[in-house]
């Protein structure tokens, strides 16, 4: 979303509001009605506690229907008009200078103990239970009349302006001097840049928004461009390869010569995760007016609202492939992204892992090797953005886990399991390959499979420790990583200070997928079903993605309890979870024995659950275990209880 200028704001507002005036009151009340929370957003305006409950559920509906297309970052305060203790707000709310986006939402507010409220219902005074107050109705009648009057003044006048206002934004960032002076070569860049940062006015200006005449095709190129940076997330294929902010990208040519001139784009785009992504070309013509100015002229492709999938087999035929230009674009990353190498190939394999779990394939172009064949480095290219989207996914959140890695000579292979969040106990391993030159460890030109093994001076040596290595960890991927105990002595409870740094570790890497650092704070018991119970339930919480938050921690004997609300995850209305972490001492230090996974019961099953953990602990620890346990668990449900309700009482 593009935020408007301070500067429009100013040319839109003919009254500023106030600090803490009706104004702000208007705009925390909109904005807040996108959280979807639309019973408190009633509780939060100046509704009269008279009003019956129905009436405030068709209330709540209408504040939800209203929220569901509030965008915050856009609105603007443009007009208010205030009599005493009552007070009428205009709030516009436009993206990306895009007339078809104009809206302008109309709140009555009402003054009250020194702060102003929203009247629950949008343009006018309702349901506020003040008609009975000497000359109410008459200041509200008024107020309501200017609502609807100039509200539709408004709306005529921003949709007829907007435009005008978009031309002085684009003249700030680029004069028609500059688009005169400058090459096709150097405002491709900028356009690029302009796409990825959702600058509108650069790439607009760029693609001849300041000709006079504008450009036959300008509507068309509006649209497109304005289209592509106001969606959340770019899915039309060909917008994503210039705009994407996961894809990787590069200018590899540009004509040299003549009034039309084309800037060929390579780009590497993640983003289709049902197909092996593989570099593709964009080829973006410049021309130049009879005015001098240069101009991105967009292809139709781009100009389209959809781009239509070609049918499985035929991709090759529905894209232009020149191999000379692919070529090409292994070298301008080598040129782009300065090489980072470092000191041990332990520590390359962690910056390569942690470089794929990175938002942008960006992140791993200066640990790759580019300088091979460029056919060796466009394959390695593809493979390395394949593996990228296994930790990308959003409907199984994976994570990787250095297990192993065998140095021969400059050479070395590390070997990853990518644990996933809905089977974290099934082995999916993958190798990749580093080696050393001067300066240090980076991944090798190939990156992973056969093609890299070739790039190894001694491949058999390597070849036969990735099998022997392989074979084992498919038997147990997780040996020798977990910390196991056998038992835990009496009043050996770690502090509550111990214990809550812990669990809050633990939890962060929950909430940023890094499941190697969630297996390093966590522990279980030394039999098969510890371990199994330990990878499952670090699997579920993977999926959850969720931090949350820490409401207190509690000792008794050998434990330490911390009682953490679980809010769920995005997408999902359940309620909130209370889960109780149990942290113990161990030869490592503090651990979360993940395998106890205590919540407090709202339903019969997890009332079940519990139960076997019970069992759980009494098997493996004397009776005096469970009682401790025990207790610190029914202080666990007295905090939960206690902010559940702290939750669901209205604000005052």
């Amino acid at each position: 979303m593009k935020y408007w200028p301070a500067v429009l704001t100013l040319a839109w507002t003919a009254a500023a509001s106030a600090a803490d005036g009706p104004g702000d009151a208007a705009l925390s009340f909109l904005r807040g009605l996108k959280d979807g929370n639309a019973i408190l957003s009633v509780t939060d305006t100046a509704v009269s506690p008279d009003v019956p409950e129905k009436e405030r559920a068709d209330i709540a509906e209408k504040l939800n229907k209203l929220g569901r297309h509030i965008r915050p970052e856009d609105l603007r305060v443009i007009d208010e008009k205030e009599d005493g203790d009552l007070a009428a707000v205009l709030v516009s709310q436009v993206t990306n200078y895009d007339t078809s986006s104009v809206q302008i939402h109309a709140v009555g507010m009402v003054k009250s103990a020194g702060k102003w409220r929203a009247a629950p219902v949008p343009s006018s005074f309702d349901s506020t239970g003040l008609s009975f107050q000497p000359g109410f109705l008459a200041r509200a009648k008024q107020l309501e009349d200017w609502m609807l009057r100039a509200r539709g003044e408004q709306f005529v006048r921003l949709k007829d302006n907007i435009f005008s206002m978009l031309s002085d934004e684009m003249r700030k960032v680029k004069s028609p001097d500059e688009l005169h002076s400058s090459t096709p070569e150097k405002l491709a860049t900028d356009f690029l840049t302009a796409l990825q940062g959702r600058n509108l006015p650069v790439a607009l200006a760029i693609a001849g928004g300041l000709e006079d005449p504008r450009p036959a095709d300008w509507e068309e190129t509006f649209q497109a461009i304005s289209r592509s940076l106001r969606s959340p997330e770019i899915h039309h294929a060909g917008w994503r390869l210039l705009a994407a902010p996961d894809a990787l990208r590069a200018i590899v040519q540009a004509d040299p010569d003549g009034d039309e001139r084309l800037v060929s784009v390579v780009a590497l785009d993640p983003g289709d995760l049902a197909a092996r992504p593989r570099p593709k070309i964009v080829q973006l013509p410049f021309v130049r007016s009879k005015s001098g100015q240069w101009r991105v002229r967009l292809p139709q492709a781009l100009l389209n609202p959809v781009i239509h999938k070609p049918s499985p087999g035929q991709e090759e035929d529905a894209e232009e492939a020149d191999p000379d230009l692919l070529a090409l674009f292994p070298g301008k990353l080598a040129e782009a992204y300065a090489p980072i190498r470092e000191a041990t190939s332990r520590a390359a394999a962690d910056a390569v892992l942690a470089a794929l779990r990175a938002n942008s394939l960006a992140a791993l172009c200066p640990l790759l090797d580019f300088t091979g064949q460029a056919e060796v480095s466009l394959d390695a290219l593809g493979r390395t953005a394949r593996l990228w989207q296994r930790f990308h996914q959003t409907d199984d959140l994976a994570s990787p886990v250095l297990l192993d890695i065998h140095e021969t000579g400059d050479d070395a292979a590390a070997l990853v399991q990518v644990v996933s969040g809905k089977m974290p106990e099934e082995p999916r391993l993958e190798t990749i390959f580093l080696h050393r030159s001067e300066g240090g460890w980076r991944a090798n030109p190939g990156f992973s499979g056969s093609a890299a093994l070739a790039q190894v001076k001694d491949g058999a040596a390597i070849g036969q420790w990735i099998a022997d290595a392989t074979k084992a960890r498919t038997e147990d991927w997780s040996a020798g990583l977990l910390q196991r105990i056998g038992g835990i002595a009496a009043d050996s409870a770690p502090s509550e200070d111990d214990a809550k740094r812990t669990v809050e570790e633990w939890r962060k890497a929950i909430a940023s997928g890094d499941v190697a650092t969630m297996l390093t704070r966590s522990a279980c018991f030394d039999d098969k079903a510890g371990k199994d119970k330990l990878l499952r339930n670090t699997g579920y919480e993977l999926l959850s993605h969720q931090q949350g938050e820490i409401l207190g921690v509690n000792r008794a004997g050998r434990w330490t309890a911390v009682t953490v609300r679980v809010p769920p995850a995005t997408g999902d209305d359940s309620a909130d979870a209370y889960a109780m972490h149990v942290v113990a001492a161990t030869p490592a230090g503090p651990r979360v024995l993940a395998e106890l996974d205590f919540f407090d019961p709202l339903t019969r099953s997890r009332e079940f659950l519990n139960r076997r953990l019970w069992d759980r602990v009494a098997d493996r620890l004397p009776d005096s275990a469970r009682g401790e346990l025990e207790s610190i668990y029914e202080k666990h449900r007295t905090l939960s209880a206690a902010d559940r309700e702290r939750r669901q009482t209205p604000k005052e």
